[in-house]
């Protein structure tokens, strides 16, 4: 995505891999401790495990697919599908649920719609502030359909952050200044 006066590297949508993760997670109803701590889906899934599903493998992989599911996140290696995460590959219980709801997971990503953020109307704030245009900001925000206000860093350029948190407009426009006023 790109924004006036060619400022490059902000981008915003959501994130195929994490929403897969996520998807598995509460269909199967995990019992999984991560950081940073993401709540459920909303809206919530009801439970379902499809057949030959072996939860305890799909619980065992599941810490080590969502930090790999982040990795990708942080490095934009998004999968165009859900099955060809490169956290699957070595994951074969997590790819074999992946693909038994896929229809599902699909289904999800299709009706999210991103959140309209103010970055513009922040970026020219802190340009004023300091001075000069902000031009080599980069800036990546993976959003989730999860409950609850959720706005974590994941690392100094990207930031996981819930849909309810996006938008609320009195909550996502000092969030983005204090990101981008550390970036500038």
């Amino acid at each position: 995505m790109r924004f006036a006066r060619e400022v490059s590297g902000i981008s915003h949508g959501v994130s195929l891999g994490l929403l897969a993760a996520l998807y598995v997670r509460d269909s199967l109803a995990l019992s999984v401790d991560v950081e940073p701590h993401v709540p459920g889906l909303e809206p919530s899934l009801p439970v379902q495990v499809p057949l030959g599903t072996d939860r305890a493998a799909v619980t065992a992989e599941w810490p080590g697919w969502w930090a790999d599911a982040l990795d990708a996140c942080r490095r934009g290696a998004e999968p165009a599908l859900p099955e060809d995460a490169e956290a699957l590959l070595t994951r074969p219980a997590s790819r074999a649920v992946v693909l038994a709801l896929k229809p599902g997971i699909e289904q999800l990503h299709r009706v999210q719609s991103p959140a309209a953020l103010p970055i513009g109307d922040v970026l020219r704030g802190i340009e004023s502030r300091i001075g000069r245009w902000a031009q080599s900001v980069e800036l990546h925000i993976a959003e989730v359909p999860v409950e609850g206000l959720l706005w974590e860093r994941i690392a100094p350029a990207h930031v996981l952050a819930s849909t309810r948190f996006l938008n609320d407009p009195a909550r996502t426009a000092p969030a983005l200044r204090a990101v981008l006023e550390d970036l500038v």
